[in-house]
């Protein structure tokens, strides 16, 4: 687990997020109980190196770039942070602040830095909800091995193995090779057996040993250089990619919402709506006129939403007239002039009190009969956090099973002894939609 993330120039906290329970300190003034850990590190922090260190509970994980300091901290367990969430992190903390930019920044008000939060936020679950090759399943390629390897392959592996861990991106620029070589040379090395995967979004890494397997070096690695190509000029973002106008992207406050107002609206198919929002699926929404009692009911609908995905920010779209692209916006209320353009998706009508399109699925609809006996909204609130956390650990197990071809039976079946066996049906659903995109 990831349990904070600071970004640091000259001792003043430009990006500090807290995920563990607790208030976070104030931005620019103080660390809180971080404040000796922080200046024990960045007395000994040296300039291109990466470190990592134990401290109680705590794995700290550490660069200094120059005047800039990324320092994380995980639970001692956690893999993967030196070898790609530092590189990672300073690569998408540049390619908003430009280097340049944020050396040159001075004084105390780091405001400007605000923009980044939700980025990080981004960054941080895409790692949490990392798929890598099971550890022991692979060979672990060194330099004899790369000889066993058809002539044509060896600089890719060499070069892997030179790197110890790199992206798609970086072997392509190693090697010099066409996208396209680079896929069937890499494709071919996986197939003899070699190199373990780590999947974070869309995004690859090759790493010549597993990192749950093997406890990382001890031994300083120089991370890559960064060029960024951005403007002088900082640049305020709210997802890692372009947010198309007039999509919010937010998190909804889930005490504020009212999951029993919302089942005595819709006696029937809230499962359909519910499944939509899990699997990242678009929900249309209709709610006319435009008045303030219906703003008021349109913001607790949404709050009543974010239930479902208590860690996700959702990205709304509070109206639309024009046609926005299923793929830009998770909920979109939009004029009924629209519905032609949106065949498929599931739609909620708060005026008429229906839902049209949409799945079924047992599973949540079982869900809703048990909180139709809750009588308050925090109950249902703890019931969903507990279900769906549930729902996306089964389904992240499954979807590495089913990415690397692993047998599956054992599992099915110890899911189907342990809980409800409808569960298997979402848990397939949000694998695919979800952790195999």
């Amino acid at each position: 687990m990831i349990k904070r993330v600071l970004i640091i120039k000259n001792n003043l906290p430009l990006v500090y997020r807290n995920y563990e329970p607790g208030a976070e300190p104030s931005p620019g003034t103080s660390f809180g109980d971080y404040q000796s850990i922080v200046e024990s590190i960045a007395s000994k922090a040296i300039h291109g190196q990466q470190r990592e260190e134990i401290s109680g509970n705590n794995k700290l994980v550490y660069e200094l770039d120059e005047s800039i300091l990324f320092l994380v901290s995980t639970d001692t367990n956690e893999v993967g942070v030196i070898e790609i969430l530092i590189p990672e992190l300073k690569n998408l903390f540049f390619a908003v602040f430009p280097k340049d930019y944020v050396l040159g920044w001075t004084g105390d008000d780091t405001s400007v830095f605000k923009g980044f939060d939700s980025k990080l936020d981004q960054l941080r679950s895409a790692f949490e909800n990392r798929i890598m090759t099971k550890p022991g399943s692979r060979r672990i390629i060194d330099t004899l091995s790369v000889m066993e390897l058809p002539q044509r392959l060896q600089k890719t592996a060499l070069n892997i193995l030179d790197a110890k861990i790199a992206s798609f991106e970086e072997i392509i620029e190693s090697t010099s090779a066409s996208p396209q070589e680079a896929v069937a040379n890499i494709q071919e090395i996986l197939n003899a057996g070699f190199l373990y995967t780590t999947k974070i979004s869309n995004k690859v890494f090759y790493s010549v040993k597993s990192f749950g397997e093997v406890a990382p070096s001890t031994t300083p690695s120089i991370a890559p250089s960064v060029k960024p190509t951005a403007p002088i000029e900082p640049v305020q973002a709210t997802t890692a990619s372009e947010t198309p106008l007039g999509v919010e992207v937010t998190k909804r406050d889930i005490n504020k919402g009212n999951m029993p107002f919302l089942m005595k609206q819709f006696k029937k198919d809230l499962d359909k709506v519910f499944n939509t929002i899990l699997n990242r699926k678009l929900l249309l929404l209709i709610l006319d006129p435009e008045t303030d009692k219906n703003q008021v009911l349109l913001n607790m609908i949404l709050d009543t939403f974010q239930c479902f995905v208590p860690e996700r920010e959702l990205r709304i779209v509070n109206f639309a007239n024009d046609f926005i692209h299923p793929r830009d916006a998770d909920i979109i209320r939009i004029d009924k002039n629209l519905l032609q353009f949106y065949s498929n998706e599931t739609l909620l009508d708060l005026d008429s009190k229906k839902i049209i399109n949409g799945d079924n699925s047992i599973y949540l609809a079982d869900i809703v009969k048990e909180m139709i006996k809750l009588k308050h909204h925090s109950e249902c609130v703890s019931l969903l956090i507990n279900r769906v956390a549930l729902i996306e650990k089964l389904a992240q197990d499954w979807a590495k099973i089913k990415k690397l071809n692993l047998p599956s039976e054992d599992f099915i079946t110890n899911v189907r002894t342990k809980h409800n066996p409808a569960i298997i049906e979402v848990m397939d659903n949000v694998a695919v939609n979800i952790f195999m995109d």
